[in-house]
């Protein structure tokens, strides 16, 4: 079913063009693409009858303990929308049902209609919402399917680093040039940044990021070529670097130059910061387990990347990117305020929150302060989702989503090959790097992030197991016979 892995990888590409795919028409498309996937899938399976041997190698990729987490979280979601009597509701959201009231005793509302109530605050919403998050479900779980060998996983790889290149060469382009534009719309929000085909700068640093350790790592991956043999006389060393091996893994070289510059360019703070955290995470996970078994020379490329990075950025003009450090304090009173403002909404709706979706409508009646502006996010995709969905379905998705993640970084270290380490320690970094920028943004809730984020996610959990022959099942507290997909 190769058609189907094409298919996937093209949703990949071309998901974050619209806008970085936060617009309705693209949203409904991804949606739909998904949905008739997952159709032709079920028909091909039953109609195939799937190999015993492949069925059992999947029940490995997601442990029993994740897994229903994240069934959590989607319950919690349909509980929501479900509408229920006023007294249930009275006691399951107390909050929610007075806000409801609140509807009543200003003449908006007659009671008679508030017999039935739900816990959302607005049920189309979080249901629109609970669709785009089972559309995202169904994207990892069909890609996850998809990649069943190693070729399969590396012509995803390369898609992302293409797709990661061309984000980073359009948005440098723009901006270079003074057009600053998304093909025909002219973006004067961010004029002063790179922003590629994002509305929103922080949106593309954070799609940057997490591509750029993931080209690096693939690069490293071919690193092998870069350490000639000890005793070497010094034409022996020409004609190593004449090797035609080596000239083609060089090019892999430029894809982790151009996104670095570009994610400099977008003048994120954040992603500037990600970036080199990174950088340094990568050389520390080097020091302890080296991918072609060349620590040096693979630390020394690294350091030989970032610092090209470093100095072309420094050549073509670093004024504009220290301006963003030196000009306003690092972290942003406002940013702050709305942490404090989502902890209220939080507060009130602990459980089950105050419904996907809501975040918007729901916060202003906890601002303490007039910011001339819609207040649709928290700017921290933690608070918002435990806001919106209740400590119940948010701290499961949040908690599932971190055990995953340590799961992927347990397999990482299980590897046995150059190729599935060096993709499987970029698929982790940029999945990292994502975590780490939703501490103070909300690039997650762009549908071209999200989907590049879960395409790392399945990367990360699912090469390590095509990669070696002799894997090993790890647990997380759980029999072999209590995994699930």
């Amino acid at each position: 079913m190769s058609w189907f892995l094409v298919v996937l990888c093209l949703i990949v590409v071309f998901l974050p063009l619209p806008f970085g795919g936060n617009i309705e028409w693209a949203i409904f498309g991804f949606e739909l693409s998904v949905f008739v996937l997952c159709l032709f899938y079920l028909v091909a399976s039953g109609s195939k009858n799937s190999k015993s041997g492949h069925q059992l190698e999947e029940k490995k990729l997601i442990p029993l303990i994740p897994w229903c987490l994240i069934i959590i979280f989607f319950v919690a979601g349909l509980l929501q929308i479900i509408p229920l009597p006023a007294t249930a509701i009275r006691q399951l959201s107390p909050a929610g049902y007075d806000w409801r009231q609140t509807l009543v005793t200003t003449g908006l509302v007659e009671q008679a209609r508030l017999k039935w109530q739900t816990i959302s605050l607005s049920p189309a919403d979080s249901l629109y919402e609970l669709v785009k998050y089972l559309a995202y479900g169904l994207f990892a779980f069909l890609l996850a399917r998809a990649i069943d060998t190693r070729k399969k996983a590396v012509a995803l790889t390369l898609t992302l680093i293409g797709a990661g290149v061309f984000q980073s060469l359009y948005g440098l382009s723009e901006h270079f040039s003074g057009s600053h534009r998304i093909f025909t719309w002219v973006n004067r929000y961010y004029a002063g940044s790179a922003f590629g085909t994002f509305v929103n700068r922080d949106h593309y640093s954070a799609f940057l990021e997490m591509i750029f350790p993931l080209s690096l790592g693939y690069f490293l991956a071919r690193a092998d070529y870069f350490s000639w043999p000890s005793g070497l006389s010094l034409r022996q060393k020409v004609a190593w670097f004449g090797q035609e091996k080596l000239q083609k893994s060089i090019l892999f070289i430029l894809p982790p130059l151009i996104i670095g510059v570009g994610l400099f360019f977008s003048r994120c703070r954040s992603g500037i910061i990600i970036f080199l955290m990174t950088f340094f995470l990568i050389l520390l996970l080097l020091s302890v387990r080296s991918i072609t078994g060349k620590r040096k020379t693979e630390r020394r490329l690294v350091n030989v990347i970032v610092l090209v990075v470093l100095v072309g950025v420094i050549l073509i003009g670093i004024q504009p990117i220290l301006e963003r450090f030196t000009n306003q304090s690092l972290f942003d009173e406002s940013r702050w305020l709305y942490y404090q403002y989502t902890l209220g909404l939080i507060k009130d709706y602990p459980w089950l929150g105050s419904g996907l979706g809501t975040y918007v409508k729901a916060i202003n009646h906890y601002l303490g302060k007039d910011f001339y502006a819609i207040i649709d996010h928290a700017h921290n995709d933690y608070l918002e989702m435990a806001g919106e969905a209740g400590l119940v379905g948010g701290g499961a998705l949040i908690l599932g989503g971190l055990l995953l993640f340590g799961l992927g970084v347990k397999r990482y270290f299980k590897t046995d090959d150059s190729l599935t380490s060096g993709i499987s320690l970029g698929a982790m970094m940029g999945v990292l790097a994502l975590f780490l920028h939703s501490l103070t943004d909300f690039s997650l809730r762009m549908p071209g992030n999200a989907v590049t984020w879960l395409s790392l996610f399945v990367l990360c959990l699912k090469l390590p197991q095509l990669g070696s022959e002799k894997y090993v099942s790890e647990d997380l507290g759980e029999d072999e016979g209590d995994r699930y997909d």
